[in-house]
C-alpha cells in the first residue's frame, strides 16, 4: 500500500513570507507617508519664510533713507513681523511663528565696502531646532534673497554650502537649527528703486507702488480733473469754487471776506480775546471786556423802534422820555419800600414816592409848580417865555413851609432848538 505525502510544513512557511513580507511594505509605505508630510511642512516653513523675506524688502525699500540713518556696519536695524503688519506689508493674519515655533527677523546693517548702501539677514529665533534634512531642503526651496541655515549658532551657511557669513557681520546671533536668509545690496537696492516708482495703474497685492512717501513739487503745473481729495491740512493762496462743505474746524491766520452771509445752521458764532462784531463802514458794534457786561463799541448809541427790556435799566447820566412815562408797579400808601427817594404809584394811578421807607402820596395842601429850564445846563429860560408854572397853594414857585420839595423832569420842548429845554415838576409833600 503506497504512502499518502504530508505538504503542512510547507503551506505553513509561505503563508508566514507573505505575512512578512505585507508588514515590510506597511513599514515602507508608513515611512513614505511620513517623509512626504514632513516635505510639505517643510515647503510650507519655506513659503511662509519667502513670504517675511519679500516683506522685509518692501519695508527696507521704502523706508530705506531712515533704516540707511539708523544703521551701522555693526548695530543693525530689526525689522519684525509686528512692523510689518503695521505697515500693511503683511497680512495681520500672518503667523509669526512656524510650524518649530520659530520666529523670524530682518537685521540690516550698512555694506562694509559701501556705507551708502545696505545689506541683511533674516534669521529665525526660538521655537525648537530644526534637524538639518528639514534645514537642507528648506533651504533648497527658499527663492526670496539666498535661502540657508545656522549650524553653530554662529555662522550661516547658505543652501548646498554655496556661501557662509558669520552672523556677528549683522551684529546677531541665534541658535543651531534656525534658518538663515540673505538679503545681498543688490536685493535691497532692488527694492529701493520699486519703492521709488509711481506706478499710474493698480499692481495687484503691490499697494506701495501707487503710494507716494515724500512731498510732490508740481512746478507751478496744474493737477486737473480730480475727484476727491482727502488731506489733514491745506495752504493755498487762493480758492475758488461754487460750494464747500466742511466736517472738521476751518481755522484762518487772516480775515475771511464773504461776499454774502455767513450762517450758522447750529451752532454760535464765537469770538475770543475781547472781540465780537463789529460795522466797518461806522464803525460800531457789540463786544465784551469783562464778565459782566455786552458793550456798545466806540460808545455808538444803541437805537430800536420796538422794545428794549431788561431786569433793571439804569442811566449814569439822565433820562428824557419822549412820550408817556408808564409806571405798572403798585404799591399802596403808607406801606414799607426799600430805597427812598422811588417813585410808584396806587392802584387808582396816584403817584406816591418813599420817604424814609414809606410809601407817601402827594398832599393836596402842598400843590405842585412846574420849572421850565435850559438843556443840559438847568438855568431857569427868561421869564418871557412862562419860565414857571406858580404853584396855586403858594401862587409862587415854591413849597409851603411846612412841605418837602421833590423835583422830577417830566419832559424836554423846544425853545429854540429840539429838546433844548426841559420841564421840572416839583411836588410838595407833608412832612
Amino acid at each position: 500500500m503506497k504512502k499518502q505525502k504530508h505538504d503542512g510544513g510547507f503551506v505553513a512557511m509561505s503563508v508566514g513570507a507573505g505575512l512578512l513580507i505585507v508588514l515590510v511594505m506597511a513599514s515602507m509605505a508608513a515611512r513614505y507617508m511620513g517623509d512626504y508630510l514632513k516635505s510639505r511642512e517643510w515647503q510650507v516653513v519655506a513659503m511662509q519664510t519667502n513670504r517675511f523675506t519679500q516683506a522685509a524688502s518692501s519695508y527696507v525699500g521704502r523706508y530705506y533713507p531712515t533704516v540707511l540713518a539708523s544703521a551701522t556696519t555693526t548695530k543693525p536695524v530689526v525689522v519684525t513681523s509686528q512692523m510689518l503688519k503695521n505697515t500693511g506689508l503683511l497680512p495681520a493674519s500672518f503667523s509669526e511663528t512656524n510650524s518649530y515655533g520659530q520666529q523670524y527677523q530682518a537685521m540690516i546693517v550698512r555694506n562694509q565696502q559701501n556705507q551708502e548702501l545696505l545689506q541683511g539677514m533674516v534669521v529665525s529665533r526660538g521655537g525648537h531646532a530644526m534637524p538639518f534634512t528639514a534645514l537642507n531642503q528648506i533651504s533648497k526651496d527658499i527663492t526670496a534673497g539666498f535661502g540657508g541655515y545656522v549650524e553653530d549658532g554662529q555662522t550661516a551657511v547658505g543652501a548646498m554650502r554655496s556661501w557662509r557669513i558669520a552672523l556677528s557681520s549683522y551684529g546677531t546671533s541665534t541658535g543651531r537649527g534656525h534658518l538663515a536668509v540673505m538679503l545681498s545690496t543688490d536685493d535691497l537696492s532692488g527694492a529701493r528703486e520699486d519703492g521709488d516708482r509711481l506706478y499710474r495703474f493698480q499692481v495687484n497685492g503691490r499697494p506701495d507702488l501707487n503710494k507716494m512717501h515724500t512731498s510732490i513739487d508740481m512746478g507751478g503745473n496744474n493737477l486737473n480733473a480730480v475727484g476727491t481729495v482727502v488731506a489733514n491740512s491745506a495752504t493755498v493762496n487762493t480758492v475758488s469754487g461754487q460750494s464747500g462743505s466742511f466736517s472738521v474746524s476751518l481755522v484762518s491766520n487772516g480775515p475771511i471776506t464773504a461776499g454774502g452771509d455767513i450762517r450758522s445752521t447750529g451752532g454760535w458764532i464765537v469770538t475770543r480775546r475781547g472781540k465780537g462784531w463789529m460795522d466797518e463802514t461806522h464803525g460800531g458794534g457789540l463786544y465784551m471786556s469783562d464778565n459782566d457786561w455786552l458793550r456798545i463799541l466806540n460808545n455808538k448809541g444803541f437805537y430800536t423802534g420796538g422794545e428794549i427790556r431788561g431786569g433793571k435799566v439804569r442811566s449814569d447820566g439822565n433820562v428824557s422820555v419822549g412820550g408817556v412815562m408808564e409806571l405798572d408797579k403798585i404799591n399802596v400808601a403808607d406801606t414799607h419800600c426799600d430805597k427812598d427817594g422811588s417813585v410808584s404809584r396806587t392802584v387808582t394811578g396816584a403817584p406816591l414816592s418813599c420817604q424814609s421807607g414809606i410809601w407817601k402820596t402827594q398832599g393836596s395842601k402842598g400843590g405842585q409848580y412846574v420849572l421850565r429850564k435850559f438843556w443840559p445846563s438847568g438855568v431857569v429860560v427868561p421869564s418871557n417865555h412862562v419860565a414857571c408854572q406858580s404853584n396855586p397853594v403858594t401862587g409862587t414857585c415854591s413849597c409851603p413851609g411846612n412841605t418837602v420839595d421833590y423835583g422830577y423832569m417830566t419832559g424836554q420842548s423846544k425853545l429854540y432848538d429840539s429838546f433844548d429845554t426841559f420841564f421840572e415838576t416839583h411836588f410838595c409833600i407833608e412832612r
